[in-house]
């Protein structure tokens, strides 16, 4: 079982520099020049060299997480699939965000629930410790921070928009490309989970 770690509350969704570095990679561009124009020319005007550093860092290490042909096939796809490939690269890179996706989100989807309210996000932190011990210590404050983090995500990629102090869910409409190749990476539970839909 997958250790779960709280650590990407401190990550952007940063999806507009994701893009960006994703139609580097597809003009040629190396990981050693998208870095030095990240940290050494600022490209993406951070705030500090640090932050730079930081985005630099998860900007490599999330879209490696992504199976062979996402980064290929990025371009051609719609605003709102290039968003959902964010998110799945999201799932992959940090455990917690993929066992929320597929655990509460696919359970909204598949009763056709389609709100999620603050209540359920806590209730599911609270839970947590059950399957993963390692989460027993965090505090309350990082447990606000995760479900803050959690919003941000689902909202940034399309999947919910704010309802009189909840989300109302939005199932993924994915592009038949991603649907193959998800299958081929061995995640079509993925698909389940973003669309709501039994394969």
């Amino acid at each position: 079982m997958k250790k779960l770690s709280a650590g990407f509350i401190s990550r952007s969704v940063w999806f507009t520099e994701f893009s960006a570095v994703i139609s580097l990679l597809n003009e040629g561009k190396d990981w050693d020049d998208i870095t030095k124009a990240i940290v050494e020319e600022n490209s993406f005007q951070m705030s500090s060299r640090n932050r730079a550093q930081d985005l630099a860092r998860e900007m490599k290490l999330r879209i490696s997480t992504l199976p062979v042909g996402f980064v290929d096939i990025f371009d051609q796809l719609s605003l709102s699939n290039q968003k959902l490939v964010n998110l799945i690269a999201l799932m992959l890179e940090r455990p917690l965000v993929e066992d929320f996706v597929l655990t509460v989100v696919q359970k909204e989807f598949l009763t056709g629930d389609m709100r999620l309210e603050p209540y359920e996000i806590s209730a599911y932190l609270q839970d947590l410790p059950l399957q993963h011990p390692e989460t027993a210590k965090w505090t309350d404050e990082t447990l606000k921070k995760i479900q803050t983090k959690f919003h941000e995500i689902l909202t940034y990629s399309g999947l919910a928009e704010d309802v009189k102090g909840g989300m109302a869910l939005k199932r993924a409409l994915l592009d038949p490309s991603l649907i193959a190749l998800l299958k081929q990476s061995g995640k079509a539970n993925y698909i389940q989970a973003l669309t709501g839909r039994k394969l």
